[in-house]
């Protein structure tokens, strides 16, 4: 039996009652988590959101594909359509983000080339302003930018640079 990957559109936020809903009716399901750092009246948590808000995968065999039966569960909104013709997606683009899964399950987003720095790892910033100043590295902000914790006056402070202006403290 052939079966096909389908984006499904999902209502805001509930991404995760979809999938359930879909699961219990027999479907299999595929919805891409990843962690992210959430920051909310300065206090830290990591939580897992979708990689792709208001969407999941449903692997589908042409006798499973009963769209009405799918659009009126519980967190969805409708299959992805143009008319009334559903694309398939290609298995090899699932494939690969399942590839893409660390051991909790969340799809991780590699490093740029450009990137030597893990996130957490103490850096010494050089070349500009700054220079001299030690911090935190936390988060690629493009491909030639970062963002970094420096502890400067007894403050923290969120700045961002270039990534030529840093280099491993440790």
């Amino acid at each position: 039996m052939l079966q096909q990957w389908f984006a499904i559109r999902t209502k805001s936020k509930q991404e995760v009652i979809a999938r359930t809903q879909l699961e219990n009716q027999g479907y299999e399901v595929y919805l891409p988590l990843v962690n992210t750092r959430i920051t909310h009246a300065r206090k830290v948590s990591w939580q897992p959101r979708p990689f792709f808000a208001g969407y999941l995968f449903v692997h589908l065999s042409r006798e499973q594909q009963q769209w009405t039966k799918i659009r009126s569960t519980i967190g969805v909104l409708a299959p992805v359509s143009f008319g009334s013709f559903y694309p398939p997606l290609p298995n090899k683009s699932i494939e690969m983000l399942q590839s893409s899964h660390d051991e909790y399950g969340y799809i991780t987003v590699g490093k740029s080339v450009e990137s030597t720095f893990d996130v957490g790892e103490k850096i010494r910033l050089q070349g500009s302003s700054l220079h001299g100043l030690e911090g935190v590295f936390v988060e690629m902000r493009g491909e030639d930018r970062a963002l970094v914790l420096l502890d400067w006056m007894q403050k923290t402070m969120r700045v961002e640079t270039k990534l030529v202006n840093l280099s491993s403290a440790s």
